[in-house]
């Protein structure tokens, strides 16, 4: 799959099917393994998401701080051995690595398309890909709704 990604021969992940019942033919979105059928579709709607996923660096660079401190005050208020002083200097390093990658980390943006069905209730959509959306946007289309 991470060859795939690389060729650009991504398999589909939406589609458009005719399918054939007792009740005669039906148009079927599918994406993942949702299945919906286009008379279905109550409402559209769909919004771009940016976000900058910093937790575990912060929560990593705290502590990382913390038990640098924690050694350095052992070793210069209580008696510690001086040796432990490499530690706390290894793991400030550590700690003002993550604060920097902190500064340098560039937003990660992503799309969501919600449909919302009477049977099934919101299916959501989401995908990094601009042109994977807008197929996807072109698919719904063929349903008369828009977003």
């Amino acid at each position: 799959m991470a060859n795939a990604k690389t060729s650009g021969k991504l398999p589909p992940r939406f589609g458009v099917q005719t399918e054939r019942g007792a009740a005669g033919e039906r148009r079927v979105l599918w994406f993942g393994p949702n299945r919906i059928a286009f008379d279905d579709i109550e409402a559209i709607e769909g919004d771009e998401t940016r976000e900058r996923p910093i937790g575990g660096l912060v929560l990593g660079a705290c502590i990382f701080l913390s038990v640098a401190m924690i050694l350095a005050f052992g070793v210069l208020e209580t008696g510690w051995r001086p040796r432990f002083l490499l530690g706390a200097f290894f793991l400030t390093c550590l700690g003002i690595a993550g604060i920097s990658e902190i500064t340098k980390l560039k937003p990660q943006r992503f799309f969501q398309i919600r449909i919302r069905t009477r049977s099934k209730g919101v299916l959501t959509f989401a995908s990094a890909d601009p042109d994977e959306v807008r197929a996807f946007q072109a698919a719904l289309a063929t349903t008369g709704s828009t977003i």
